[in-house]
Formats: structure tokens, sequence, C-alpha cells
């Protein structure tokens, strides 16, 4: 069983000059959050910089002394190998995820996408759920998949659009589990030969977060940012 603890920020358009720097920033700012007040770790965003593409790096070379980058650019803390987290951000939204076990999330606003793009990227099996839903859309299937990606670590390769993730039947929650208002699990999906477990949120405004996890997500904990304030 794992916990997840989640910290949001949402905020109104951003000029697009800038914005994605801003985002970044932002990410950081809620990672060290989690890391002062979850783990008692003390490091600026500053210092959770990194530019690397790979672990491996040299100092100079992008690697922040903090934060090692995967194979595929997954983020993990050089000297705490123990804590997973996970980061996005998307037009109005950044989230972190802290979790004892490996650990994915993505999020997404809903948004229409051409049907070359659905065919691309979307199992057969996944694209007949979406027509035939009249709630469903790209991004509760897309969202899924970046958080595998992000939770394996491998990124979205051939091997990830090949998984297919159902979302017309939602799992059951454990009796002892503790989900927020607005979230719900999803039925696991298997990959390499591994289970991996699922769970989606829909925000008020209407962003979509879905996260994936190793381990079978007993309880998300969310803590607004303003709570991280000390």
């Amino acid at each position: 069983m794992s916990l997840i603890i989640l910290y949001i920020k949402t905020f109104p358009p951003l000029p697009r000059k800038g914005a994605d720097a801003m985002m970044h920033r932002w990410g950081l700012n809620l990672l060290s959050h989690g890391l002062r007040q979850i783990y008692g770790l003390t490091l600026s965003s500053r210092a959770l910089e990194y530019r690397g593409d790979h672990e491996g790096l040299g100092p100079g070379s992008g690697n922040s002394g903090h934060i090692l980058l995967g194979p595929h650019g997954k983020p993990r803390l050089s000297d705490h190998p123990q804590i997973h987290f996970s980061l996005t951000n998307c037009p109005g939204l950044v989230a972190c995820a802290f979790s004892d076990s490996e650990i994915g999330i993505d999020a997404e606003m809903p948004r229409g996408v051409s049907p070359a793009l659905l065919s691309r990227v979307l199992t057969e099996e996944e694209a007949k759920m979406l027509a035939s839903s009249d709630h469903l859309s790209f991004s509760h299937l897309w969202t899924c998949k970046e958080a595998l990606a992000k939770c394996t670590g491998l990124g979205l390769n051939s091997d990830i659009y090949r998984v297919s993730f159902r979302l017309s039947a939602a799992a059951a929650i454990p009796p002892a589990a503790k989900y927020p208002p607005l979230f719900y699990p999803l039925l696991p999906v298997r990959f390499q030969r591994k289970d991996y477990y699922l769970a989606q949120g829909h925000l008020p405004d209407g962003h979509i977060i879905s996260l994936c996890s190793a381990k079978v997500i007993d309880s998300i904990k969310i803590l607004p940012v303003q709570q991280t304030r000390q």
C-alpha cells in the first residue's frame, strides 16, 4: 500500500513568453516545500535546479548536485534515493507528488485532438472506448500514459503506447483507503511483467490529474500551496 502526498498550484493564464520557465520554477518550489515538510530536508528551489539530460554528468554539465536525471529524463535525489517524487505542469497548473515507491503524475486540461494523433497514440481498445463515451476525453487516457511513463522512468516509448488503459470501470476503493473528493482509483495495468496502479482526479477548474504508482494507492493527501509557506 502506498500513500501519495500531492501539492497543487493553480493559476490564471500566463503570458506565452516566459511561461515555461515560470512553471518550471514553481514546480521546483513545490518540490522544495514538500522535501522540507515531509522529510525535514532544507533544499532551496535554486539548489534543486537541474539542466542535464542523463545521470553520470559531472559538475558544470547540468547536474545540480542534488538532482540526477535518468536516461529518459526522470529526476531523482542523488543523496536520498528512497524519496520518490514526480512533477508536472500544464497551462493553469503545476503539481508535485511524493510517495514511498515509484510515482508518476501528469495533468492536463481536456482538449481536442486530431484523428491522426488518436490513431498514433491510442490502442484500438482505447479508441473504441473513447468513441463510445459521452464523458471521457483524450486527456483522461493521455495523462495515464504520461503518468506511467514517468513512474517507470522509461519515457513515452512504443511499449507504453501499446498499454491499454481501462477507464470505463473504476476499481473499488480499498475499505481503509482515503481518497480526496473527486479522486478515484482506476483499474491497474501490467507493463513489462509488473503491475502498476492508477488513480485519477478532476479538479473544480476542469484539470484532469492522473497518478501512477508501483504499489496499490492506499491514500492520497492533498496539501494546498498556502500550507507550504513557512
